[in-house]
Parts: C-alpha cells; sequence; structure tokens
C-alpha cells in the first residue's frame, strides 16, 4: 500500500520531531511512504488534490490543516482512505473518530486500519468536516489572539468565546431545512454539526453523528456566560438548554437580513446567503479501534 503523509510542521504540537514518532507504526502497514511538508496556506489542498494513486492520505496537523486537505481529496473520483494524525490545537475531528491524542497512538491505531463511512458538508463549492457556523462560533474564532492561542492552546479559544458572548448581538434569520420546515427568528449562533467536538469540547448532540446522514443543526436565541461556562465545563451539552433548538437535517438554505460570515471548520471565506447539504458517507477514514 502507498501512503501520502501530509504534515504541517508549524500546526500546534506538530513538529520536526513528531514524523519519527509516527513513520514507525505507519510503516507496518504501507510499503511506501511519500511525505510532503506544507509551507503555506493551500499546500496541503494541493497536495490531495494529486494524491489519487495513493491508497491513503494521513494528515498530520490542525484542524486547518485538516480541512484544507478534505477540500482538495473530495474533488477527486476515486478518493484515498484518509487519517488523522492531532498535532493542532483542538484536533476536534480526530476526537470524534475516537483516535488519541497522542501522535506515536494515534498512528498505531491508523495501523490497526478500523476504516469508517463519514459524512462530508457541502456549502457552495466548499467542503466541511466538523461543523459550519454563524454567529457567535465565527466570532469567536476570528476574535482569538493568536499569541494567546499558541500559549494557552484550547484555553484561549474559551476567552475568546466568552469575550464575544459579552458582545453578542442577535441577527434575523430565515431558514428552509430541505425536510420542508420552514423557520425565521432571531439568533445570536447558528450550527450545523457534523462532528461531535467543538474547540476541543464534546458537544454532546447525536452519537455517531458523522455518518447519518445528518447535519445536527443548533440555534441559539441567546447566551450568556452561565450557559458558556456549564458548556465548556462540560455541565450541559448544546442540545440541553431551553435556549438552544436541536434539529437533525439533511441540509438547509440560510438567509440573514445583513450578509453573515460563514466558519467551516475554522476557515472563513463564505458569506450568507447559503445553500448546505450533506453527502452521505462520501469519505473513508481510519478511526480508533472499537
Amino acid at each position: 500500500m502507498k501512503l501520502l503523509l501530509i504534515s504541517n510542521p508549524t500546526a500546534g504540537t506538530n513538529g520536526t520531531g513528531l514524523l519519527g514518532e509516527v513513520i514507525e507504526p505507519l510503516s507496518t502497514l504501507f510499503d511506501e511512504i511519500v511525505i510532503k511538508n506544507t509551507k503555506q496556506a493551500g499546500d496541503a489542498m494541493q497536495f490531495a488534490e494529486d494524491s489519487s494513486a495513493f491508497d491513503a492520505v494521513v494528515v498530520i496537523g490542525g484542524d486547518g490543516t485538516v480541512f484544507e486537505t478534505i477540500n482538495g481529496v473530495a474533488k477527486l473520483d476515486d478518493r484515498p482512505i484518509l487519517g488523522i494524525i492531532p498535532g493542532g490545537t483542538c484536533n476536534d475531528f480526530a476526537r470524534t473518530l475516537g483516535l488519541p491524542m497522542a501522535p506515536r497512538l494515534a498512528a498505531e491505531a491508523i495501523a490497526m486500519q478500523h476504516v469508517v463511512q463519514v459524512d462530508l458538508g457541502q456549502v457552495e463549492n466548499s467542503y466541511f468536516l466538523n461543523f459550519l457556523g454563524v454567529g457567535l462560533v465565527a466570532e469567536a474564532s476570528i476574535g482569538i489572539d493568536t499569541e494567546e492561542k499558541a500559549r494557552l492552546g484550547k484555553m484561549g479559544y474559551y476567552l475568546s468565546t466568552i469575550r464575544s458572548s459579552l458582545e453578542a448581538q442577535p441577527f434575523e434569520y430565515e431558514l428552509i431545512l430541505d425536510e420542508g420546515r420552514h423557520m425565521t427568528g432571531e439568533a445570536v449562533l447558528i450550527l450545523a454539526a457534523n462532528g461531535e467536538s467543538l474547540g476541543g469540547i464534546e458537544t454532546n448532540l447525536s452519537d455517531g453523528a458523522y455518518n447519518d446522514g445528518k447535519l445536527d443543526l443548533v440555534i441559539v436565541d441567546e447566551v450568556n456566560l452561565t450557559t458558556i461556562r456549564d458548556v465548556i465545563l462540560q455541565k450541559i451539552g448544546l442540545a440541553n438548554d431551553p435556549s438552544f433548538t436541536h434539529i437533525l437535517t439533511s441540509g438547509f438554505q440560510l438567509k440573514t437580513k445583513d450578509a453573515k460570515v460563514i466558519d467551516t471548520d475554522g476557515e472563513k471565506a463564505i458569506h450568507t446567503p447559503v445553500t448546505v447539504k450533506v453527502l452521505p458517507e462520501y469519505l473513508r477514514m481510519y478511526g480508533g479501534t472499537q
């Protein structure tokens, strides 16, 4: 078997020493390993677009590198199996797949060849693996201080979320679900989740959400520091507060009164209005052993 190993040396906990940790366990499964290091934004996507000759693509990096890779692989007719070795700050979809957070252990899990089918979200001409968000989640991501993130890791996201919640302004929205439901109102956050972790926190939404052919759509019409604190401390999940509306949907159209930035797995290049859909079991990925 032939493996393309995409490594982002600048992501979170990644570094030159990490490759040595993962090559040995991966070499028990793959006969040939080609290593490509990213140097700038867009490299991982380009590497993935050129990966059709490989049996598998494994990413060492954070959620941004994973996002680029899935957007490259998604364009292929013959898609290789995807693997994630956590090397970033939150590593959300690796958590959803049940992979260990220690890189060597994640590589050993991949070598066990537990392959699962994974849904992929699509918005316009872009794809997302973990989530799509409007409102508070996008504003918190924009507001995080780079130095703070490097120093505090996940705690940097939590601090940014708290700061953003203090300034959260409701926005008017219109949703048309594929199932026929028409919704209007005001919200501070609309989140469509495919994974089960956000910012390193379990969302406590649907179990097995990543291959049920549905997105967990969460609408938050108000937010306060008590709610944010309880979510962060895992006292409640995103589906367990009266100000949260939780719906399973196979897709939707979203309009807002004023154009709002869309956050897809941490990337913010799209604005409302948007059409979102699920591509059921579109990817094959290495998961943690059961």
